[in-house]
């Protein structure tokens, strides 16, 4: 009988051990899955921080792209603006001095001709200015504006000019649209 329950015990310790392995294997199971699932979880996290950083680097390169068009837009315009000024610059001083020549008096036929062709000359370029947006700027009589007119001299206020009025202009200022190409050189009462 000694062998008996011998065999029963062996057979007892080895359906627990079975059991036992099967627990450990179970468990085992379960922590590779447990681990599987967590390892799983931490990719999906990681990837969508990765989409978000996407989506948020996207959204900068988008907002810096429409900011890049609305300032070429505007410096667009400002170049159609201000296409003249160049060329304005480069003919007021001839401009001056056309001025100067019809200041001249003269007496003989061929003067007073010359003097028409001149005339012309300096209508045709003041057409050219204008019709570009390039204006003449009016200041005589105003009141002085320093963002248009530079002071070269002043005289005692009287009647017909009170203080800080432009009584004289010397040399024509200029402007295109609202940006000044050369001020007016003025002389103002003080």
């Amino acid at each position: 009988m000694a062998s008996k329950k011998d065999d029963e015990k062996d057979l007892e310790k080895a359906t627990s051990k079975k059991e036992a392995a099967k627990e450990k294997g179970a468990d085992k199971k379960k922590d590779a899955k447990k681990d599987k699932k967590d390892s799983l979880e931490k990719q999906v996290g990681e990837l969508q921080q990765q989409v978000e950083d996407f989506s948020d680097k996207y959204l900068r390169a988008e907002a810096e792209m429409q900011n890049m068009q609305t300032r070429f837009k505007r410096e667009r315009a400002d170049i159609y603006k201000y296409d003249g000024q160049k060329l304005a610059t480069s003919i007021l001083p001839a401009m001056d001095n056309l001025e100067r020549a019809l200041g001249v008096e003269v007496s003989n036929d061929s003067g007073k001709q010359l003097k028409q062709g001149v005339e012309l000359v300096l209508k045709h370029f003041n057409k050219a200015l204008s019709e570009n947006g390039i204006e003449e700027i009016d200041v005589l009589n105003k009141p002085f504006d320093p963002s248009e007119c530079q002071a070269v001299q002043t005289v005692p206020a009287d009647d017909d000019h009170p203080a800080d009025t432009v009584v004289e202009i010397l040399q024509k200022g200029y402007k295109l649209a609202d940006r000044v190409i050369r001020p007016c050189m003025v002389v103002v009462a003080q």
